[in-house]
């Protein structure tokens, strides 16, 4: 016997010899629960000796929850350590050092109690280890970890996780709400292995400030108002003078024609004279009304300016109206 045997069967017999019968279990199994389980128990060992390892279990688990003896104990623990499930097999061990010594409990039973002892110092090395960290949370947040979907208890997340050999599912959480965040990631482990994974979220997008835009002034349509009637009254000012200048000129015109056609007061009709004066006033009047809508439109340009005044305090603006024989204009600083 090796040493590892030794340790076990006395720590088995010190289980069965030293725990007083007031230990016993405080729900006995019933008769019927007894035979359902003895019953599941060997359809258990049978699909295992087929090769079905997973039929096995269903039934390993239903004959332990019924009898939970010591007997049914390692049976469903080795069938754990054949599919693979360390964890689960070293906890039925553990779990059948821990069931209460039954008044009547038989031979097969202690031997089934060392077997288990033994049982599980043997998974202990061969079951896998995994630290997980997670990287790139903002300050002050928090991540959640499951692993295989179980959740990792928060403060076990930086703590090694005894796993069983295999492919393992990764998933980190971090944040709540919309601005919630999830990370995902797979790793595989031999038995006996320890591994550390690092999750990392990528950095956040930096967001830019919004920009405020400022308020427009109150005064700004007012302005644009008041350099548009300048505008106008200008142009306005400049046709009038314009207009009024050429009628002018073309009055004048025949004006001068008719001092020739025309002698004290009285024009030769049959010649046009009379037609030609009439030409002569009309012009002359086209003239005179040009000018007066050209001055017009110099009062309308000065009123803009004098308007625009409270917002040039250092510049200032001189305005003059000048008329002349068949033109006029205007004279200003602005």
């Amino acid at each position: 016997m090796t040493s590892s045997e030794g340790a076990a069967a006395l720590l088995a017999l010190a289980l069965t010899l030293g725990c007083p019968v007031a230990l016993a279990q405080t729900h006995a199994p019933t008769a019927q629960e007894l035979e359902t389980a003895r019953t599941l128990y060997k359809e258990g060992k049978a699909l295992r000796a087929q090769g079905d390892l997973h039929g096995a279990l269903d039934k390993l688990r239903a004959a332990h929850a019924l009898g939970n003896t010591p007997v049914t104990g390692i049976e469903l623990a080795r069938t754990y350590a054949s599919a693979g499930k360390l964890v689960e097999a070293r906890e039925v061990c553990l779990g059948v050092a821990r069931t209460p010594v039954a008044s009547d409990e038989t031979a097969k039973s202690v031997e089934a109690r060392v077997d288990a002892a033994r049982l599980a110092e043997e998974l202990k090395p061969r079951i896998a280890t995994l630290v997980v960290d997670v990287a790139g949370l903002a300050a002050g947040e928090a991540a959640h970890l499951t692993i295989d979907g179980a959740a990792v208890p928060d403060v076990a997340e930086t703590e090694e996780q005894k796993v069983n050999p295999g492919v393992h599912d990764l998933v980190a959480r971090a944040g709540e709400g919309a601005a919630a965040r999830e990370l995902r990631g797979v790793v595989e482990l031999k038995e006996g292995q320890t591994q550390r994974v690092t999750l990392a979220f990528p950095a956040p997008p930096v967001q830019a400030p919004p920009v405020e835009t400022p308020p427009l002034a109150p005064s700004e349509p007012a302005k644009h108002g008041r350099s548009r009637l300048v505008t106008i009254g200008l142009a306005t000012t400049l046709a009038g003078v314009a207009v009024g200048s050429v009628a002018g000129l073309v009055a004048l015109t025949k004006r001068s024609e008719l001092d020739g056609e025309c002698s004290a007061g009285k024009c030769d009709t049959q010649n046009g004279g009379r037609s030609d004066l009439h030409a002569a006033y009309g012009w002359a009047a086209a003239s005179t009304v040009s000018f007066v809508v050209g001055g017009a439109g110099a009062l309308t340009a000065i009123v803009g300016l004098l308007m625009n005044q409270d917002d040039r305090s250092q510049a200032q603006t001189g305005v003059s109206l000048w008329l002349g024989t068949g033109a006029a204009g205007l004279h200003g600083r602005f």
